[in-house]
Protein backbone atom coordinates (compact mmCIF):
# COMPACT_ATOMS: atom_id res chain seq x y z
CA UNK A 1 0.00 0.00 0.00
CA UNK A 2 1.48 3.44 -0.95
CA UNK A 3 2.12 5.90 1.86
CA UNK A 4 -0.65 8.42 2.41
CA UNK A 5 0.05 12.09 1.92
CA UNK A 6 -1.60 14.43 4.41
CA UNK A 7 -4.06 16.81 2.80
CA UNK A 8 -3.78 20.40 4.05
CA UNK A 9 -6.90 21.72 5.72
CA UNK A 10 -8.87 24.24 3.69
CA UNK A 11 -8.62 27.75 5.05
CA UNK A 12 -11.81 29.67 5.39
CA UNK A 13 -11.45 33.31 4.50
CA UNK A 14 -13.70 35.77 6.25
CA UNK A 15 -15.44 38.14 3.86
CA UNK A 16 -16.94 41.43 4.97
CA UNK A 17 -20.69 41.73 4.58
CA UNK A 18 -22.25 45.10 3.88
CA UNK A 19 -25.81 46.34 3.63
CA UNK A 20 -27.38 48.68 1.06
CA UNK A 21 -26.89 51.78 3.21
CA UNK A 22 -23.17 51.09 3.67
CA UNK A 23 -22.70 50.60 -0.07
CA UNK A 24 -24.52 53.87 -0.77
CA UNK A 25 -22.38 55.73 1.78
CA UNK A 26 -19.20 54.30 0.26
CA UNK A 27 -20.33 55.29 -3.25
CA UNK A 28 -21.19 58.83 -2.11
CA UNK A 29 -17.83 59.21 -0.36
CA UNK A 30 -15.97 58.00 -3.45
CA UNK A 31 -17.86 60.35 -5.76
CA UNK A 32 -17.37 63.33 -3.43
CA UNK A 33 -13.65 62.59 -3.07
CA UNK A 34 -13.07 62.58 -6.83
CA UNK A 35 -15.44 65.39 -7.82
CA UNK A 36 -15.48 69.16 -7.88
CA UNK A 37 -13.10 71.91 -8.83
CA UNK A 38 -10.47 70.75 -6.32
CA UNK A 39 -10.99 66.99 -5.94
CA UNK A 40 -9.50 65.23 -2.93
CA UNK A 41 -7.51 62.94 -5.20
CA UNK A 42 -5.53 65.82 -6.76
CA UNK A 43 -1.86 66.07 -5.83
CA UNK A 44 -1.00 69.12 -3.75
CA UNK A 45 1.99 70.49 -1.88
CA UNK A 46 5.65 70.33 -2.67
CA UNK A 47 6.59 67.75 -3.72
CA UNK A 48 3.08 67.06 -5.01
CA UNK A 49 1.32 64.22 -3.17
CA UNK A 50 -2.17 62.80 -3.42
CA UNK A 51 -4.30 61.22 -0.70
CA UNK A 52 -5.62 58.77 -3.33
CA UNK A 53 -3.88 55.37 -3.46
CA UNK A 54 -4.81 55.09 -7.17
CA UNK A 55 -3.28 58.43 -8.18
CA UNK A 56 -0.09 57.05 -9.77
CA UNK A 57 -2.04 54.80 -12.16
CA UNK A 58 -4.85 57.24 -12.92
CA UNK A 59 -4.94 58.64 -16.48
CA UNK A 60 -6.93 61.63 -15.16
CA UNK A 61 -3.75 63.43 -14.17
CA UNK A 62 -1.94 62.86 -17.47
CA UNK A 63 -4.76 64.37 -19.53
CA UNK A 64 -6.51 67.73 -19.63
CA UNK A 65 -7.87 69.33 -16.44
CA UNK A 66 -11.33 67.78 -16.14
CA UNK A 67 -13.04 70.83 -14.68
CA UNK A 68 -12.14 72.94 -17.73
CA UNK A 69 -12.06 70.21 -20.39
CA UNK A 70 -15.79 69.53 -19.94
CA UNK A 71 -16.56 73.03 -21.17
CA UNK A 72 -14.79 72.42 -24.50
CA UNK A 73 -15.70 68.78 -25.21
CA UNK A 74 -18.63 67.25 -27.03
CA UNK A 75 -21.22 65.57 -24.76
CA UNK A 76 -19.82 62.02 -25.16
CA UNK A 77 -16.14 62.83 -24.63
CA UNK A 78 -16.20 63.42 -20.84
CA UNK A 79 -17.96 60.09 -20.26
CA UNK A 80 -15.41 58.17 -22.37
CA UNK A 81 -12.48 59.92 -20.69
CA UNK A 82 -13.84 59.43 -17.17
CA UNK A 83 -14.56 55.74 -17.84
CA UNK A 84 -10.78 55.15 -17.83
CA UNK A 85 -10.37 56.48 -14.28
CA UNK A 86 -9.96 53.70 -11.67
CA UNK A 87 -12.42 55.42 -9.29
CA UNK A 88 -15.09 55.41 -12.01
CA UNK A 89 -14.68 51.68 -12.52
CA UNK A 90 -14.91 51.09 -8.75
CA UNK A 91 -17.98 53.34 -8.52
CA UNK A 92 -19.65 51.38 -11.33
CA UNK A 93 -19.16 48.15 -9.38
CA UNK A 94 -20.87 49.53 -6.28
CA UNK A 95 -24.60 49.01 -6.25
CA UNK A 96 -27.29 48.20 -3.67
CA UNK A 97 -27.14 44.58 -4.85
CA UNK A 98 -23.55 44.31 -3.56
CA UNK A 99 -23.64 42.22 -0.39
CA UNK A 100 -20.05 41.03 0.02
CA UNK A 101 -16.72 42.73 -0.54
CA UNK A 102 -14.06 40.24 -1.56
Amino acid sequence: MPPTVPVPARRVTAVAKVNEDEVLLLWRALMAFRSGRRPGCAATGGPPRSRCPLHAQCPRWQGPEDYYAVMEETPGEPERRRAAWPCTRIGNLLSPELRRIG
